[in-house]
Order: C-alpha cells, then structure tokens, then sequence
C-alpha cells in the first residue's frame, strides 16, 4: 500500500550564516513526505523565495539557493491533498502586506478554510491557488490588519484558535529575521523543535534533524505554538488543548522508521504491529517477503513472532518514489514494477507469506501477487500490519473516497483476497491496534464505521484492473 501525506515543513533561525542549505538539508530528509515539490524562503530584511516541481534537489539546486540570503527562514516539501499539482500551489506561499513580507508553510488540511473561502469569495476577496494553505494566511491577514512585522504570535494564534481550531495542521510562519510554528489544538499532525549548534529549527519529524548537531529536541504540544529569533525561541500555548487525535497512520506508514512521533519510536512500533498481526493471522509458509520500504519493519515483527524466516524477496528500486504519490492507479500500477523486482531464488517454489503495512485500492497488492507467483512462488499469503481501511480520511491525507477503498467494495476478505489473486489475506484487528496504541488520545477515523456506499458490485468498476 502506498499512501500519500500532506506535506514536511521545515524551518528556523541559524546561528551563523544563511539558513537556506540547512533548510535544503532537513527537507531533503523530509523528502518521504511530499515529493511533488519543494520551497524554501528565507531573508534577514526582506524574504525572498525559491520554489520548483520536483524532488529536493531537483527543485532547490545550488544554483537555485546561492543567493538566497538570510539566517531565518522556513521549507516545503509538497504532496497536495487541497490544492492543484503544480508550481503555483509550491509552498511555501510568500506575500507582500503594507509593504512588508510573511511567508506560511503548512502541513496538514483545514476543511473549514475551504468553505470560508466561499464566503470570502461572495464578499468579493480573490485567491490565486485552491489551497487552504492561502485561505489560513488570508484569514490572519485581515483579522490582524497590521503589518506582519508586527504581528504577535498571540495574534495569530487567536486567529487561528478562533477559526481553525477543528483543523489538522502544523504551521510555520517566515518572518524577516524570525519564525513562528503552530500545532493544532488536537495533535493531529506532528511538529518537532531542536536546539541545534547550528541554530533553532522546527521540523514535521525529528529525523529531519540528523544532519545537525542536536542539543535538546522537544515535541510540540497540541494547542502550542513556538516563537524563534536569532536570540533565543519561548514556547507558548495558544490555545486549550482538545481531546487528542494523534493520527496513527504517522506511525503505520507516513513517517520514517528513524523519526520518534507523538512520544513512540516509529520503527519499534511498526515492528509490534507485524508481531500482532502474527499472532493473529497464522499461516503455514516457508518465507516472509515485506514490500519494501515501509512494509519491512512490520515483517520484522512477524518473523520474530512465528519464527517463519524473513528474506528480501522484492529488491526495491530506490530511483522510483513512493508509489502512492503519482496520480492515478494505472500509472501506480506501472511504478510497482519499476520499483521492485522479485529475488527469484528466494521465492521460487516458496510458499510465501507477503507483509505490508496497509491496503488501500489493491492496485500495488494485485500487481505484487502476480509478480510473486509469475516467478514460481507456489502460493502467496498477504498480511497487512493495520485493520481494514474503510472510510477516507478528513483531516490531511490522501485516502481515497470510500468508493475507492477496496474494503468497502467487498463483504468479506476472502472476496478481497480473490480479487488481488492472494491465496489467502490477514488484517491486523481493530482490537489488536488499539491494543499497541491504546484506546484513547489517537485518530481512528478511517479504521471505524465505513461510510454508506452504493451496491458493492458497483463499486468494483472504481479498482483497476490490469
């Protein structure tokens, strides 16, 4: 399964010399969470703003960043879940008020910005992108109604508590020679700071703060926000924290197995999913297989629980992306068999056991069935490491409408196991998530109550078949 996620922001103030290397680096290691473009605008007086389609350093090549000047400033990686593919809708968004400069960069989705939008738009206002990224910097511009040298990180946190507080967002805010970060008031997405030799830096994960020299990391609460200048950085809420809605799905795929999110090791916790779904879902087999990359951590885990031996049978391209990023299920299906090629000797006459973290369409499932037993494997058992995704997703990520989850196109898993050619499917119970992440504080929406649908055998023409 292939998922795609919001965005990675990353962002700060360096201690010595321009800040826009560091920021290519920490999204270069943010790179897993958007790879459809890449932005960073920095300044010490005024900002300036370099952004392009593309991977990190396709987008921001040195020629790109040479002269950007400036100890301050903040980056993005994109993958749109509100908003066009294209340049336009490239973040970080940079705008020119009363004559002075502010940037945002935001990762997550505010559903209520786009219906505010409207109201906005019948009043007469113009927006230049679709995003709700623009809709969140508009908003705060014309409550605040100041220049944004001004601006009081209480203010914009009133705005923002004030009229996106049910949003899913993590949010930075470039200012000449300062920077401001935000989370929401339910902890649906991830913020990250780090006290660095080199300087102040936020990130969406910590991972991002590898290529420094780390001094303190602390997470940023649910309803708090952080102020950073060249001088020193004051964490501060701005907002009630709400009941906490920790989105688990940072943890089964988004984030990378290096990253510590919402207080857990990401590794070690996709490793206990795949010892649960063991215990779970026991069958006779000669080899595990994971999908590589997020797939193998969770194989770790069964291996260890059934004692069934674990071998690399799909060696993976690392020159193809994460398959879920491209649109479209044809062109997903196609990067399934240009980023990941069997190991022969491995499966050949084997009675595989094939672990991934999740299953989404059944488009990459099917696909790697086929591959598996078209090189001799004599049968292919699928495990998925999290339960049956059955509703889409509200708050940031790109899961599909329900008419597209291929668990909701099926009444039971045998039916889907026939569908992706498997000789047979295992799901991690709901039960046996909860048990790993615990019953309160985390985001189970698209695990729990399907949404209505229209006759299942109509919904099998929305799975493409190849």
């Amino acid at each position: 399964m292939k998922l795609k996620e919001e965005c990675g922001i990353f962002g700060g103030i360096s201690f010595s010399g321009d800040i826009a290397p560091s920021i290519r680096k920490g999204l270069f290691m943010l790179q897993h969470r958007g790879q459809e473009s890449a932005g960073i605008c920095c300044g010490n007086y005024s900002l300036e703003i370099v952004k392009n389609k593309g991977l990190v350093m396709e987008a921001l090549p040195d020629s790109a960043i040479s002269n950007l000047r400036g100890r301050s400033g903040i980056g993005h990686v994109r993958y749109s879940t509100q908003g066009e593919s294209d340049t336009i809708h490239a973040q970080p968004f940079l705008i020119n008020y009363l004559g002075e400069n502010v940037s945002i960069a935001h990762n997550g989705n505010v559903v209520s910005a786009m219906n505010m939008r409207q109201e906005l738009e019948n009043a007469g206002e113009i927006f230049l992108t679709s995003s709700d990224t623009e809709m969140i910097l508009k908003k705060v511009v014309l409550d605040i109604h100041k220049k944004p040298s001004v601006w009081t990180f209480e203010e914009i946190g009133e705005v923002l508590d004030n009229n996106f507080s049910e949003g899913s967002w993590s949010l930075l805010f470039g200012f000449a020679g300062r920077v401001m970060g935000f989370r929401d008031p339910c902890g649906y997405r991830p913020l990250m700071f780090c006290e660095a030799e080199e300087g102040y830096f936020l990130s969406s994960e910590d991972c991002a703060f590898q290529l420094l020299t780390p001094k303190k990391i602390i997470e940023i609460q649910p309803g708090e926000g952080i102020e950073i200048t060249a001088d020193s950085y004051t964490i501060k809420r701005f907002s009630d924290e709400k009941t906490s809605k920790k989105c688990v799905f940072e943890h089964i795929y988004f984030a990378k197995p290096v990253s510590n999110i919402f207080g857990r090791n990401v590794y070690t916790t996709r490793v206990d999913l795949g010892r649960k779904c063991a215990e779970e879902n026991h069958v006779d087999a000669d080899v595990i297989v994971p999908v590589m990359d997020s797939g193998f951590p969770s194989a770790i885990g069964y291996s260890e629980k059934s004692g069934i031996p674990m071998h690399m049978g799909l060696l993976r391209n690392h020159w193809v992306g994460r398959t879920f990023i491209e649109p479209g299920q044809l062109t997903r299906a196609k990067k399934v068999r240009q980023k990941l090629t069997p190991i022969e000797p491995v499966i050949k006459d084997k009675r595989v056991i094939l672990v991934d973290d999740s299953l989404v369409r059944g488009t990459t499932s099917r696909e790697l069935v086929r591959m598996l037993k078209k090189t001799g494997a004599k049968e292919v058992h699928f495990r998925l490491a999290s339960p049956m995704l059955v509703n889409s997703c509200l708050w940031g990520i790109d899961i599909p409408t329900c008419e597209e989850l291929i668990a909701n196109s099926f009444d039971s898993a045998a039916e889907i196991a026939d569908f992706i050619e498997a000789d047979s499917i295992g799901y991690l119970s709901f039960k046996g998530l909860k048990d790993i992440f615990g019953q309160e504080g985390w985001c189970y929406h698209c695990f729990e109550k399907a949404c209505p649908l229209k006759n299942k055998q109509e919904q099998h023409s929305n799975l493409v078949v190849i």
